[in-house]
């Protein structure tokens, strides 16, 4: 099992997306809840898209806990309930990476699971953290297992072998990320905030 040098083969890429401005924003707990309604829904396309064609190859087989659409749905839909959000904008990086899961990888039992790897091991481990940091009840990092011992069930699948599309999904995180980043600034610079059960609204000058 090469689970931990897989990890020190990936770590520049992985420090690289933990830098962005937008993961920042999080860490710091300096996110409002529309800048995290965005990232939630362009996560649920990418999530999605990765999910549905990892399943067909049989890839969650014995790990079925881990996976994260529906707790992420159900994210998205208690802050359209409760600050009035709806039709979310989708990202061009969030959509590339959509397009590239299906039309690149979807038949690809190891590039797909170097994805599940980036991000479903980074939400057993430092998903773990960001839930106590954003807006809403986090259903996106809740386990109904023991979070260690998935962790160590996913992990027996995974080698060495997954680092180069691992290092490919980590830069296209970190693409999206740095795109997030620019439309938030982007509604900040015009005046645009949120406020609850009526979505974004513009100050008045």
């Amino acid at each position: 099992m090469t689970g931990d040098n897989l990890r020190k083969l990936t770590l520049e890429n992985h420090k690289n997306a933990e830098r962005t401005a937008f993961l920042r924003r999080i860490l710091k707990k300096n996110i409002t809840p529309y800048q995290y309604y965005l990232y939630l829904s362009n996560q649920f396309l990418m999530y999605s898209a990765l999910e549905y064609y990892a399943d067909k190859l049989g890839i969650f087989d014995g790990v079925e806990e881990v996976k994260r659409s529906c707790n992420l749905r159900k994210d998205i839909e208690e802050l359209e309930r409760e600050y009035g959000f709806e039709t979310p904008v989708v990202t061009d990086a969030a959509q590339e990476y959509y397009e590239y899961v299906i039309n690149d990888i979807s038949e690809d039992y190891v590039k797909l699971l170097a994805h599940l790897y980036v991000r479903h091991v980074g939400d057993l481990s430092g998903g773990q953290i960001i839930k106590k940091l954003v807006p809403g009840s986090g259903n996106h990092y809740e386990f109904d297992c023991d979070v260690e011992t998935l962790k160590q069930k996913f992990r027996k699948k995974m080698d060495d072998t997954l680092a180069d599309e691992a290092k490919v999904c980590f830069e296209m995180i970190e693409k999206f990320l740095k795109e997030l980043e620019t439309r938030v600034n982007d509604l900040e610079e015009f005046g645009y905030y949120t406020t609850p059960n009526r979505g974004i609204v513009q100050q008045k000058p």
